[in-house]
């Protein structure tokens, strides 16, 4: 499993497991696409590689190893938004619960990741709460979130925090280096993902995109995007990601303006209301 980066994270999951300290439950915070979701999967290798002979593990060859990175590992399981929801139901979080009252099939850790955690309904939430109170033995549960604010602070107060930084300009230009970009798109993507390989490797592959995003201030203060239907809420939220990158350069007094909107659609404020009143900000000064 390739990963980017993070290695000092990576090093301190491994020293934890090395000296039997692993916590039942972490919480990964960073901003959005920079591989926090890699490294919980490679930390589930790390708990239940089956390798006996290599001490630095995980060894990416063993039945679990492989399984894991196909998504197919009876006890790595990872929770998100179901598709054409918004939120992350009690449902989930119940069903992710029960599967855990049963040893791992396989013999290692049951593993449960849960993807954009703060995107889970209240009563999710307490639902969580309860599990983190009294984890069953070998159970470790892992939170990843851009904005660890929206998850209560009973839920925060019972993990262990794992903060991850942007990766590097080039870091970045090593990843999109295959898409013979030119220069100028190589320098804009990544003025634009702001450490997000994610979103770099997402531009680079739609390079018709580039010049919409390059137009992205004036196109929102002439409310292009006010009325625009979004599938998912984290599409709005990646357009602000967007949005916020060209602010910083060309507009920086605004760039306040556009995090607050980001954090508002975060939290379910309505979409359509929220770019109303960031495109009569724009306009403004």
């Amino acid at each position: 499993m390739k990963i980017i980066g993070h290695k000092n994270q990576i090093d301190m999951l491994n020293s934890a497991i090395e000296k039997n300290r692993v916590h039942s439950a972490y919480l990964f915070v960073g901003q959005s696409g920079i591989g926090k979701k890699q490294v919980a999967l490679k930390f589930a290798q790390m708990l239940n590689c089956q390798n006996t002979q290599d001490f630095k593990k995980p060894c990416g060859e063993c039945l679990s190893c492989k399984k894991i990175e196909k998504f197919t590992h009876p006890d790595v399981i990872t929770i998100t938004v179901q598709e054409e929801k918004t939120s992350i139901a009690i449902e989930q979080i119940r069903e992710m619960i029960k599967g855990l009252q049963f040893r791992a099939v396989m013999g290692g850790y049951n593993v449960r990741i849960i993807d954009e955690a703060h995107l889970m309904q209240r009563d999710a939430a307490n639902s969580l709460l309860k599990i983190l109170e009294e984890p069953p033995g070998n159970t470790v549960i892992v939170l990843i979130t851009p904005v660890p604010k929206s998850l209560p602070s009973t839920i925060i107060s019972r993990c262990a925090v794992v903060y991850f930084g942007i990766l590097t300009d080039d870091e970045i230009k090593n990843e999109i280096k295959k898409y013979n970009l030119s220069s100028d798109d190589e320098e804009f993507i990544n003025s634009i993902a702001m450490g997000s390989l994610g979103c770099a490797i997402e531009l680079a592959e739609n390079r018709e995109t580039i010049l919409d995003y390059k137009n992205i201030i004036s196109d929102f203060q002439n409310g292009k995007y006010s009325n625009k239907k979004f599938k998912e809420r984290k599409e709005a939220v990646d357009l602000l990601n967007m949005l916020a990158a060209r602010v910083r350069v060309e507009k920086p007094e605004k760039l306040e303006d556009v995090l607050k909107m980001k954090n508002y659609i975060t939290r379910n404020t309505n979409i359509g209301l929220t770019f109303e009143v960031l495109k009569n900000n724009l306009k403004q000064g």
